[in-house]
């Protein structure tokens, strides 16, 4: 009964289609408990109406957490993640961990494997980058 979402390298399109497929099969959205961010969290990839539509709606400040969002970008990448797609993320109940160029494991209820750190969350931000 536990739901993830791996996205890859999906896009706005590829995800529409998906969540389009995920009702025609009745299979719920809005209920995961792991939701990997799409590319690297590019802001290409990712929009408010397909968030809204496979995460749920914005909740209200100050809400607890409804799921795990993992992003995955290279230490020395300054384009990736954007901060906006991470809000994005924060915003509809997401408690974001990005890898960073480290290795990051996520437990659930595995053992903790050698070589892997614990994963630490990056904070909501007031400041992102320019849209250009």
């Amino acid at each position: 009964g536990r739901r993830i979402l791996l996205t890859g390298d999906a896009g706005i399109w590829a995800l529409t289609l998906s969540a389009y497929q995920a009702d025609q099969l009745n299979f719920p959205l809005q209920d995961f408990m792991f939701v990997q961010i799409p590319h690297h969290g590019s802001r290409r990839n990712v929009g408010p109406t397909i968030l809204n539509r496979i995460l749920g709606p914005i909740l209200p400040e100050g809400s607890s957490s409804k799921f795990s969002a993992f992003v995955s970008a290279p230490k020395d990448d300054d384009m990736h993640p954007r901060k906006i797609v991470l809000n994005a993320f924060w915003r509809r109940g997401g408690k974001v961990i990005a890898t960073q160029g480290s290795k990051k494991i996520y437990y659930g209820g595995f053992p903790a494997r050698e070589g892997y750190s614990a994963a630490e969350t990056i904070p909501f931000t007031t400041q992102v980058e320019d849209y250009d």
